[in-house]
């Protein structure tokens, strides 16, 4: 009987408990709603007309050094810019607690925006207008990281030349997700830069362009390796990738990975160099005095739309940036400059305080497209600065997001995350999405190994096929093994999900897979990991025709131009690889 009063007395303070909680989280949570719209209506308070002048401003903003090809009309431009009629209301931010976002002008919160011109990026093959790499992945779509036609015959794998680079602290070598740019300049261009005599004067020059965690970013040959250039230094640690501008400007566009050097604090942000001089042309403070977050690192990669001279870029203080360039460029007279006006996007998340966005943008005409830190995928209208859609997306998402459109209406994305915020018993989830509504159209998932140091799941960007295995989405995901060092390398049919094929590796892998094609379309798959081997698979089967080892672990991510293959490691080498 006792027994029986106790457990009754348990369950009535058990409710009791309970209320209390869910009435001291009421007050949490509506302290944290006064206090976002008491901070929005202090700093929204300035006066009518500079928002009338600064709108004034923007609308009256001509773009500047188009492309001979892209001087669509307004009207042109119009009709590619996307405006859903029926909205999926499903996915609607509003109906998430806790999201919020401002648009930030001159780092006030303004009630509504509209860009003009309007930006509507054009379609991935037609991203960058010089031979080459430019960005992470190759473009807005992020679906290729190789330029060119692959010639193979004997399946085989030859180090060619390697390059040493350094350290700083604990930061060796190469890191995640560092991929390098390969370009080949115009000879215009080439000429005004501030290139070797004997490398400018070769012909068919093509340079490799890599950031590092040695705080250089080096300009080599793609050839032999050797330096083109004096080596760029920031000073801290670079994690992310470089991109230069698609347009065959000479204009350098790179983030910070770790603002701390032998123990002292330093400057972190977002940087734009002359490629004509080396000159630092913009610097972003990561340390933003409007962010939520104060960390100040750019592992995100930016992408330029060439028709309206803007950059974008997302930072891990939780802040989108877009930059309208007013880029002057002028060949005869061998300079260049910009004169930046900045639009922010700011948000808080319903999933938690850690909004920094470390993946890629990726961009189907104005919408854009990222996850962050806390689970929280978006897509955003990039004209109006609003959110269009929005979805939890499990956990800390760092692998870029890749779009596939098969026609106006069907545009689709592929997304996976990693394992951190779940903890122990943690799955890395696969998905399509449709780009447009935010709809699932299907989902995978694997379970991963913890470590709050080493995150087990998706820190590679996904394959979406074309040519032969225009079928497959094929993911990356690392630490699946028991013990956590294996990984998985994953052949999905695009449409159902469906397993094809299945790669068991001996070491799991952040390095962000490439698809390479010979002219007739076959598929070939070259894959590094952190045991240190890059391998060439069969993009069909995922047959292994060989492997070859690079002495260090490899968390950065390949660049293909021809047959040549360049990726760096932590062991503190910058490799080319050519393909046979």
């Amino acid at each position: 009987m006792n027994k029986s009063i106790n457990r009754g007395n348990k369950k009535v303070y058990i409710r009791k408990l309970l209320i209390l909680v869910l009435i001291l989280s009421n007050i949490l949570l509506t302290s944290c709603d006064l206090y976002v719209q008491e901070k929005y209506d202090t700093e929204n308070s300035f006066e009518q007309a500079a928002t009338n002048d600064i709108q004034e401003n923007l609308e009256s903003e001509e773009s500047q050094n188009l492309p001979a090809d892209k001087q669509n009309t307004e009207e042109s431009v119009e009709e590619n810019i996307v405006k859903l009629d029926v909205f999926n209301e499903s996915y609607s931010p509003s109906d998430f607690q806790g999201y919020n976002y401002w648009v930030l002008i001159d780092g006030k919160p303004v009630e509504t925006y509209s860009r003009k011109p309007e930006i509507s990026f054009p379609k991935p093959e037609n991203y960058s207008l010089v031979q080459g790499i430019t960005t992470f992945r190759g473009n807005n779509f992020r679906n290729t990281a190789s330029f060119g036609h692959v010639e193979v015959t004997e399946k085989k794998l030859e180090a060619i030349w390697f390059t040493k680079i350094g350290y700083i602290d604990t930061w060796t070598g190469v890191g995640w997700n560092g991929q390098p740019v390969i370009v080949k300049w115009d000879d215009e261009v080439k000429n005004i830069m501030n290139i070797f005599p004997a490398k400018k004067e070769k012909d068919n020059l093509v340079e490799v362009i890599y950031g590092t965690l040695d705080g250089k970013i080096y300009f080599l040959d793609l050839e032999d390796g050797n330096p083109t250039r004096e080596p760029i230094d920031i000073g801290y640690p670079i994690k992310g990738s470089v991109a230069v501008d698609p347009r065959g400007f000479p204009l350098l566009y790179t983030g910070q990975g770790i603002s701390e050097k032998n123990g002292e604090q330093g400057p972190i942000g977002f940087r734009i160099f002359s490629l004509i001089d080396q000159k630092q042309l913009l610097f972003i403070d990561g340390i933003d005095p409007h962010a939520y977050r104060l960390w100040g690192a750019f592992d995100s990669v930016p992408l330029v739309d060439g028709y309206t001279d803007t950059l974008l870029v997302c930072g891990e203080n939780g802040i989108v940036y877009t930059v309208k360039l007013n880029t002057d460029f002028n060949l005869e007279k061998a300079t260049i400059s910009i004169s930046p006006e900045i639009v922010k996007y700011r948000y808080t998340s319903p999933f938690g305080t850690r909004i920094g966005v470390e993946n890629s943008p990726a961009v189907y005409k104005n919408f854009v497209y990222f996850a962050d830190n806390s689970g929280l995928f978006q897509c955003l209208d990039i004209n109006t600065m609003k959110p269009v859609w929005a979805r939890n997306v499990t956990d800390d998402t760092d692998s870029t997001t890749v779009l596939e459109e098969i026609s106006p209406s069907d545009v689709f994305l592929y997304t996976a995350c990693e394992v951190d915020k779940q903890g122990l018993g943690g799955f890395s989830f696969m998905r399509k999405i449709n780009a447009l509504t935010g709809e699932l159209l299907w989902e995978k998932s694997i379970e991963c190994v913890y470590d709050t140091d080493n995150n087990g799941g998706a820190l590679a960007t996904p394959i979406v096929g074309k040519n032969e295995i225009d079928n497959l989405v094929i993911f990356n995901i690392g630490r699946t093994g028991s013990k956590g060092y294996k990984g998985t390398l994953l052949a999905l049919d695009k449409n159902s999900g469906r397993e094809i094929w299945k790669v068991d590796m001996d070491y799991y892998s952040w390095s962000s897979p490439v698809d390479i094609y010979t002219k007739s379309g076959k598929a070939y798959i070259i894959i590094c990991d952190s045991g240190g081997y890059m391998r060439l698979l069969d993009g069909k089967t995922g047959k292994e025709y060989y492997r070859i080892p690079l002495e260090a672990n490899i968390e950065g991510s390949p660049a293909v131009f021809g047959n040549i293959i360049v990726v760096g490691t932590r062991g503190q080498k910058i490799w080319g690889i050519k393909i046979k």
